[in-house]
């Protein structure tokens, strides 16, 4: 049975690309436009990992993260952020709200594929 991951991304064409990239390489990707419907996708499907863009309508990506790590059926999925916020405190940020790991954009597939293989194997 192949992994699953959440993707969320507010921009359409980094949701097609990083999902189409990890589809792939063998994982069931779960795609989601904002923080609201990743939450819904994660408790529904329990995934095996999320990966999160930072900045999203409806619920942000640090609002998603702590309703995610704040309920006992989510809080073991590591999520990994997305960000074109490279700040150490922007890190800080998403770190102090529940945050696994962390991928600046822009960011190379391999890189994602790199991030996604170490939470998973």
């Amino acid at each position: 049975m192949a992994k699953s991951i959440v993707v969320a991304d507010d921009d359409p064409d980094i949701l097609r690309i990083v999902s189409m990239s990890l589809e792939a390489v063998g994982y069931e990707v779960f795609k989601a436009m904002n923080g609201r419907e990743a939450v819904d996708l994660a408790k529904e499907h329990h995934p095996n990992l999320i990966l999160l863009d930072m900045m999203m309508p409806v619920l942000s990506g640090y609002e998603a993260v702590q309703e995610l790590k704040a309920d006992d059926a989510t809080r073991d999925i590591p999520v990994v952020g997305l960000s074109a916020k490279a700040m150490a405190t922007d890190m800080e940020r998403a770190t102090d709200a529940g945050i696994d790991g962390y991928i600046t954009k822009p960011f190379r597939i391999a890189q994602v594929i790199t991030v996604v293989e170490g939470y998973l194997s």
